[in-house]
């Protein structure tokens, strides 16, 4: 997987803002889509956790749930600019900033063809699985929000 710089990020409307952390390109179903025949708008925020889940598991963090730590989704957002219709592929894009003390934005664009049809958002906030209580981000995840 290959990632864009930083710096991409802040001139390409197709790249979410922020530090690249992720990329996948995802096949879109028939299933995913609703009765108006495009995909349904809650298959997007499903794309972004696919995302974010890979980048989880790339990142050498383990299996989401395997250990006492891990990260809970405190809000998503999504704008729709295009309506995806079924067959696509999406690349689906991942990067975050803002790291605080137990969070971070999470950003996402996905586009088909090259071209931005959704962009969204989401605070990433790292939890002691075990007390369901808020913890440090781990300097892994600092380390790759800063670069």
């Amino acid at each position: 997987m290959s990632v864009p710089s930083a710096a991409d990020t802040a001139t390409d409307p197709r790249l979410p803002k922020g530090a690249p952390l992720y990329e996948m390109d995802i096949v879109v179903k028939w299933g995913d889509m609703d009765a108006l025949g495009h995909v349904n708008n809650a298959q997007y925020f499903r794309y972004f956790e696919q995302v974010r889940l890979t980048w989880y598991e790339a990142s050498g963090c383990g299996v989401l749930g395997d250990t006492n730590d891990g990260f809970v989704i405190v809000n998503n957002y999504a704008e729709y600019l295009r309506s995806v219709k079924w067959p696509a592929t999406v690349k689906v894009r991942m990067a975050g900033h803002t790291p605080g003390r137990s969070s971070f934005m999470s950003t996402y664009t996905l586009c088909v063809n090259n071209e931005l049809y959704t962009t969204g958002y989401s605070k990433v906030v790292w939890i002691d699985t075990q007390k369901n209580q808020s913890i440090p981000l781990p300097d892994s995840v600092r380390q790759q929000l800063l670069t």
